[in-house]
This record gives structure tokens, sequence and C-alpha cells, in this order.
């Protein structure tokens, strides 16, 4: 995807490439494709991984159960907000999640869904369909421009998997979600995106569950929303108000689930401000 921009902080690039228009991208997405997109995943590693000790937390911020995963509806919030996204990279196609947020043009999803940490290649092709079912959304989108942390590929690590697209139109939806910085510690949050092992990745499911703290993360403990439910959005009990993303998953050494989100902080605040001086 070109042409991209880097200050040393922020990673922009604009459009789908130079010679794709909107139209061209939308034409791209066939039914076919769609149905044979891989879904993007991101595996913990080094610190965020959880250790061998399924049990709960001494402070107690993991002993409630995380409830398995439930069709959401996409008719309130915050599941109105969100949809499945499509993109392509180094050739092959991918499914994820992603939410409106803030503003009716801006769209949060996960860094990996944008760049890929290792070889620094940037993703193309992108189109958001908010409450996707199946072959049917509610409304579609292209991206017009991408804004990501730049220590997403320079440091590799799972604190930085966010990024923020300015959509080329605004989305019909009356509400975006609203983030805020929390201290997530024993709250309670609602993860939500598009699983592609639940209804072939066609409806839109999440989890409840209570926050616990790893290094530079929050995680779900028994959280199974994965395989194409990265980016999708992690939202306090109001409804709307986004806290974190679907950003790597896995298994402990003893079976148990997991769910990981960066930390909404200082630094997210910068990438939004960032963002907000190029709509």
């Amino acid at each position: 995807m070109n042409p991209s921009t880097g200050n040393g902080d922020f990673l922009t690039f604009q459009r789908q490439t130079l010679d794709k228009s909107p139209q061209d991208v939308r034409a791209y997405w066939t039914p076919e494709r769609k149905k044979a997109a891989i879904p993007a995943n991101r595996a913990g590693t080094g610190v965020n991984v959880p250790d061998e000790s399924d049990a709960p937390s001494q402070d107690g911020s993991n002993a409630a159960p995380t409830t398995d995963p439930k069709q959401a509806d996409m008719s309130k919030m915050p599941f109105i907000t969100g949809g499945k996204l499509f993109f392509t990279l180094d050739g092959v196609d991918y499914v994820a999640s992603g939410n409106i947020f803030m503003k009716n043009n801006l769209l949060l999803t996960a860094a990996h869904c944008v760049q890929d940490d290792n070889t620094g290649h940037l993703a193309e092709n992108f189109v958001f369909e908010r409450c996707y079912t199946g072959e049917l959304s509610t409304e579609d989108f292209t991206f017009r421009t991408v804004a990501l942390k730049e220590n997403w590929y320079t440091e590799k690590d799972n604190k930085w998997d966010y990024a923020i697209a300015i959509l080329n139109r605004d989305s019909t939806v009356e509400k975006p979600l609203q983030y805020r910085i929390e201290n997530l510690l024993g709250r309670t949050v609602t993860a939500s995106g598009y699983p592609t092992d639940i209804f072939d990745g066609a409806q839109m499911m999440y989890i409840s569950g209570t926050v616990s703290e790893r290094a530079d993360s929050w995680m779900i403990r028994g959280g199974k929303l994965a395989n194409g439910a990265s980016g999708g959005a992690w939202v306090l009990e109001d409804g709307e108000t986004v806290v974190g993303l679907n950003s790597f998953g896995g298994t402990t050494a003893k079976g148990g689930a997991y769910m990981g989100s960066p930390k909404f902080d200082a630094e997210f605040d910068k990438l939004y401000n960032y963002v907000l001086t190029l709509i």
C-alpha cells in the first residue's frame, strides 16, 4: 500500500494503492473471495503469555467466570458499531473485526490487521462491513487513511497492537463508541468480533469476562473469541465505552483459553489526536 509516511512516532498510509479506487476495492471482494479469506490471528508472545497456572489470581480479578460466546444483537449498542474487516496482506486475503468509534468516519482495529510486524509490509484492499451477516451488511466502507504507531513494527510488542482508520465516508450509526483510559483490573468487559470457527464467521459473537493484568496487557482468562475476532472492541458495562480490543490469544499449558488487549494509555491518546489532524 502506497504512499506511506513515518515521522518517528506514527506510520500513516493513504488509500488502497495508487491504482485502485474504492470501487475497484469493492469489486475485488467477490463473495467467493470473502468466503475463502482466512482469519487474521496473533498468538501471545513473550511476557504476554500466561504461565502454567490457570488458577484465579490472588486479588480475585479473574475469579468471575467468562461466558461462552453468544450471538450479538446488532440492533443494540455496542454491537451496532461493529463489523467485519476484509483486507489483503502479501497476496493473502484475511478477515478480522473492528468498530466505529469517536466519530462516524473513524474505525478502531488491531495493528496486526494493518501491518505485518515481522516484515513491515502493509495491507491493502480494506473493506469494513458494519453489522455483517453472511453476505449482507448494513453498510460498507473502504479506507481513506490508516494510522498506527511505528513502535508496532520496530518493537514487535502486543502493547502497540492498535490502529485507527479514516473511512471514505461517514457511517450512519447514531452513536459511535467513545474510548476512555481506564484501569481495567477486576472490571467486567464485553469483547466482540467475528470468530470464523462459529457460524463460519458469518455472525458477530461476544463474550463477557473479568479483566486481569499481565505486564503491558489486559487479559480475559477463559475468553474464547479467536480466529477472525482480532480488532473487535472491549466495552465496559455501559455498552458505550471502548477500553481495549482483541489483540492476541491462545491456550495455556494447562489448556485454559485467554484473550489479550493492549492497554489504552497516553500513547493511544497521541495516536487518536494525530488522526484528528488528518481528517
